[in-house]
């Protein structure tokens, strides 16, 4: 058995900084732990029994390794190619110590309840030669845990040779050995180059079938697969580590039955979760039993639903004292993906969870490699912007429930409604007792406003001077909209929403735009703006749902586009993100992109009125401004 290194052949050499190897530094034993655990219960056998994942550290002679000693002076090229990268020369030339060492420390992680790695070398379809032969692949199928095949490279970057062997045993006893080391391109001998990566084996870098050619060490008596991770940094708390990241991060898995973990002498199993997750509640940033207790604690409050696109989901939210405004968001593996936060005034956790195999493999899309987040622009920009929508609207909705309107607290402000739209449903009652209930009609007209000491143009948005009267510049705005077309900022609160910032503050904006033709429109659009009276007020802030109000001054002959903007104190514009845009809630409106939406037609005799639903639901003035469809 030995180590083989190909030839490059005038191909594009490797340097130290594998992208791969690279994605999982940083917190080691998380990534480890998530990567390996989700790759053995993607490879479950029997459904009634759990799958069992074994981290035992191991202090190995060198010598019982094979090959070291060529393994040695391939770290030794390595650093003498590369001397322009100091990182690459003391990695190596480490590299090169630690096999001069008598021992060697090894992590070895086992699965059982497994149905081991199937195929040959050379079987494209097939597991093995994804995990080993293959950079990029995965031989998974829809609804598994990994995609990108960029996880089996977690054990690379715990190695400090980036060198790992692989024992596997399948349901039929078919069985395969095989080290993978994954270094640089280095000199082979001859003038020529190696490629980075080199294989433990029989000739040629084959993988060994033979059970005596394997060193009994490395050998697999039942169904499943061992992993050696070479050179494992010791650290002294590294068990303490990865039975942190087991708890965090797989213990809705081990709660349904599907997982058991140990870790050196720590089993954690349904029976004993509980009791681990009390014992690691004072850990810094360790939140598992929060999220566990919402999930099981007879007094939280359970949603189960069927959405558009995610089908059957259910969540389950606890209130309390301290408790971190956060959602674990889980599917199908019972791996938590990652932790989404909220803000609202109560405090509380819980946890969202999508089984169903539609809405598993949805959200699985939405995955970058390392499987920590789902990203509405995965695989592609804006490609599961609704899927996103749909469950962070869902969510906003259930933590909503928990605290309902006090209607004790609610007062009347006067002239309210004179600069924001009603609510269709509920009348409006006027401070001093008057009864002031009205209907709000999208084709109200517009009445003429002025503001004491100064005029603010709504076309040009910039302060007059204070001799200018009334009338000599366009003052026309319609009840219900604001003048100065801002509605305020509102910072990071806004008590249903996600993190960040919200600009706005609801109610709508309204006006003529008359300005002359300057130029070629919003800088974006290649024809002129349109003269039109336009007009944007919400309609459901929860859904993000806003009303867009448009009519042409002059007849318009040909179609039009309609931009829409976030207006800010300073009167600037920002094109919003529009998920859809409908007529009449049947008839789609394409969205051109950020912010404009059409082609559309407009009736000087009649106001065109467009439902519109945002990316993320957020309260905003906006304005609206046409020009000639381009």
């Amino acid at each position: 058995m030995n180590w083989c290194f190909f030839k490059n052949n005038g191909g594009q050499e490797s340097g130290f900084h594998d992208a791969g190897v690279e994605t999982f530094k940083g917190n080691l034993e998380r990534y480890l732990a998530r990567e390996i655990i989700q790759n053995s219960l993607d490879a479950r056998d029997n459904p009634k029994k759990p799958v069992l994942v074994k981290f035992e550290l191991l202090q190995l002679k060198t010598s019982d390794v094979p090959d070291t000693k060529s393994l040695r002076s391939t770290f030794r090229r390595c650093a003498d190619y590369w001397p322009q990268d100091a990182k690459a020369t003391e990695f190596f030339q480490r590299a090169e110590a630690l096999t001069e060492e008598k021992t060697i420390t090894v992590l070895k992680v086992g699965d059982y309840n497994t149905k081991g790695v199937v195929g040959g070398d050379a079987d494209r379809d097939k597991g093995w030669y994804n995990l080993i032969r293959c950079s990029g692949s995965s031989a998974k199928w829809a609804g598994e845990g990994g995609s990108f095949g960029i996880g089996k490279n977690a054990p690379f970057a715990a190695s400090r040779l980036r060198v790992v062997l692989y024992s596997t045993v399948t349901k039929d006893n078919k069985l395969a050995f095989q080290g993978v080391a994954r270094l640089v391109s280095h000199e082979l001998g001859g003038n020529d180059t190696a490629q980075p990566i080199g294989y433990l084996g029989d000739d040629a870098g084959a993988s060994v079938r033979s059970k005596k050619a394997i060193p009994p060490l490395f050998q697999r008596n039942k169904p499943g697969t061992d992993l050696f991770i070479l050179g494992y940094d010791n650290h002294g708390s590294w068990e303490k580590d990865l039975i942190y990241s087991v708890l965090e991060n797989f213990w809705p898995a081990i709660h349904f039955g599907d997982l058991e973990v140990e870790v050196q002498n720590t089993k954690i199993t349904k029976k004993n979760l509980e009791k681990l997750l009390d014992e690691y509640k004072d850990e810094p940033d360790f939140g598992g039993h929060l999220f566990y207790k919402a999930f099981t604690d007879s007094q939280a409050t359970k949603y189960t639903d069927k959405l558009p696109i995610l089908k059957q989901v259910d969540v389950r939210l606890i209130i309390g004292d301290g408790l971190p405004r956060k959602v674990a968001m889980v599917r199908r593996t019972g791996m938590i993906i990652y932790y989404k936060k909220f803000h609202s005034p109560l405090q509380f956790c819980g946890v969202f969870l999508c089984h169903n195999k539609t809405g598993n493999n949805t959200l699985r899309e939405m995955e970058p490699p390392r499987h920590d987040d789902w990203n509405p622009n995965h695989p592609e920009k804006n490609a599961h912007r609704k899927t996103e929508s749909e469950y962070l609207t869902y969510l906003r909705e259930c933590i909503r429930k928990l605290a309902p309107t006090d209607k004790e607290k609610e007062i009347a402000i006067p002239d309210l409604a004179n600069w924001l739209p009603d609510d269709e449903d509920s009348t409006e009652e006027s401070f001093d007792g008057e009864d002031a209930s009205k209907k709000e009609s999208f084709q109200r007209q517009p009445v003429e406003r002025t503001l004491a000491g100064r005029n603010l143009s709504l076309s040009r948005r910039q302060m007059q001077p204070d001799e200018t009267q009334p009338g000599d510049g366009d003052f026309d705005t319609e009840i219900g909209g604001s003048e100065d077309g801002s509605g305020g900022s509102e910072k990071g609160n806004d008590n249903d929403g996600d993190e960040g910032s919200r600009t706005g503050g609801g109610g709508g904006n309204d006006a003529a735009n008359t300005a002359p033709d300057k130029g070629k429109g919003d800088g974006k659009n290649a024809k002129p703006a349109i003269q039109i009276r336009g007009r944007v007020f919400v309609s459901n802030v929860t859904t993000g749902t806003y009303i867009v109000m448009a009519r042409p001054l002059k007849p318009v002959k040909d179609d039009v586009h309609l931009s829409i903007k976030a207006i800010g104190d300073d009167a600037s514009g920002t094109a919003v993100s529009i998920a859809s845009a409908t007529i009449d809630g049947q008839t789609t409106v394409p969205i051109v992109r950020a912010g404009v939406i059409g082609p559309v037609r407009l009736d000087v005799d009649k106001s065109l009125a467009v439902t519109i639903t945002l990316v993320e639901p957020r309260k905003l003035a906006m304005e609206v401004v046409a020009h000639a469809a381009e």
